[in-house]
């Protein structure tokens, strides 16, 4: 059976984007419980609305700190960075400046690649065929 065949047969719904949880240890330690949040792999149309909004004013570069930033608020499903309680109870109006204030840059940096590992950025999704 050739590929096209085997795409055809391919079950739409088990074309799931990967998810998983991670501690948050700096804060489950603040807290004295678990912080467990749920990161999500971005679709390719987010991936680049993402790239599109960090690129400079000339749109020459990408900011990378606000290109991570944007990338974590979209790839934390639980608890939603968006959540209007959590940016009041910070003290903050937008989800970026909650990141900046509930996370240390190098947690910052560790959701951003868990989140481009799932999108597919870790390596390992494509293998060359040897033959």
């Amino acid at each position: 059976m050739n590929t096209l065949d085997l795409l055809l047969q391919l079950d739409e719904s088990k074309l799931r984007k990967p998810s998983k949880e991670v501690e948050m240890k700096r804060l489950s330690e603040a807290i004295g419980e678990k912080v467990i949040f749920r990161v999500e792999a971005l679709t390719p149309d987010k991936m680049e609305e993402i790239q599109e909004l960090a690129m400079d004013e000339e749109q020459e570069s990408i900011n990378i700190g606000e290109l991570q930033r944007m990338t974590v608020i979209e790839g934390v499903k639980s608890p939603s960075l968006k959540s209007k309680e959590l940016m009041d109870k910070f003290h903050v109006y937008t989800p970026k400046d909650l990141v900046t204030k509930l996370l240390l840059p190098g947690e910052i940096i560790t959701l951003y690649n868990i989140i481009g590992e799932l999108s597919g950025f870790d390596g390992g999704a494509v293998e060359e065929v040897k033959n």
